[in-house]
């Protein structure tokens, strides 16, 4: 990971869940503790049994990516991030 110095980053990722209705409010609502300059895209499965987000952010330190992660993946209905 880049140090410091080189940071703010925009960074882009995608998150995998299973379909639930809040998912995307409470995607949002972590990622605006983490992050600035937020942009989530969605695209449901062709049964929409799952749903997967694009999400580009700035980010101010690697420690905010790293918190972000974690908080993610603490989410009901996570499956993969990458």
């Amino acid at each position: 990971m880049n140090d410091e110095h080189d940071f703010s980053q925009k960074i882009t990722f995608k998150v995998i869940f299973k379909n639930f209705p809040y998912t995307r409010d409470v995607l949002y609502n972590t990622c605006t503790e983490h992050a600035q300059t937020i942009t989530i895209t969605e695209k449901e499965s062709s049964r929409n049994t799952f749903i997967s987000y694009t999400i580009t952010a700035t980010f101010n330190t690697p420690e905010h990516i790293d918190r972000l992660c974690s908080a993610i993946a603490n989410i009901e209905g996570f499956i993969t991030m990458f």
